[in-house]
């Protein structure tokens, strides 16, 4: 975990300290602090590099952009866990665990016959974790023709109607990114019920 105080001097100082205190009280292994600028990007080379290192454990991998609530992290990462075990699949968990953004990494290799079906429905059922914990299906990299048959989860369809008359007052024609944010009429209940959970409209 990388912990980043900002600030004078003086500031900075008294917060690492307390983060330390913090750390080690929690049970932290080890506390390091970087003692200057080359200690630092050398300590965040290693967060930068998270991506290529799972790309050197497996031949694919599936990045899934979600959101919590800080306070349902422990329990979200726990969940995460439980669907690794139950789906079969690897799952590297990369976050920013200051504002509860989730980039879970499901590793899985594209050679396997029906391996690209299993690995979208774990990455719609850490969606749906997300969702239930109060948090968002997007914490950086918005919805896109990825996740919009999940939008129901967060969203009623009265919502959705709302945000289409936005977009047709903006864009009548339907010229920018058609077909590529709004959910697909009828394909929402597919993708909830495959696990027998159909929610939606």
């Amino acid at each position: 975990m990388l912990i980043e105080v900002d600030g004078l001097r003086e500031q900075v100082e008294a917060e690492a300290e307390a983060v330390t205190e913090v750390c080690q009280e929690t049970g932290a292994l080890s506390v390091r602090l970087a003692k200057d600028e080359a200690e630092r990007a050398a300590l965040w080379a290693g967060r930068k590099g998270a991506f290529a290192a799972i790309g050197r454990l497996t031949p694919d991998y599936y990045t899934v952009d979600g959101v919590v609530p800080r306070t349902k992290l422990p329990a979200t990462l726990a969940s995460i866990e439980r669907i690794s075990r139950e789906s079969g699949f690897r799952i590297a968990n990369v976050f920013h665990a200051g504002d509860g953004n989730l980039h879970p990494l499901i590793m899985w290799d594209a050679d396997v016959p029906g391996a690209e079906e299993k690995v979208i429905d774990a990455g719609a059922e850490i969606m749906r974790l997300c969702a239930v914990a109060g948090g968002s299906l997007s914490g950086e990299h918005g919805i896109g023709m990825e996740k919009k048959d999940l939008m129901p989860l967060i969203f009623s369809e009265q919502d959705v109607q709302i945000m289409q008359r936005v977009k047709g007052a903006l864009d009548p024609a339907g010229t920018c990114n058609p077909d590529k944010v709004f959910p697909t009429p009828g394909r929402c209940l597919e993708m909830f019920s495959r696990k027998g959970s159909a929610i939606g409209w």
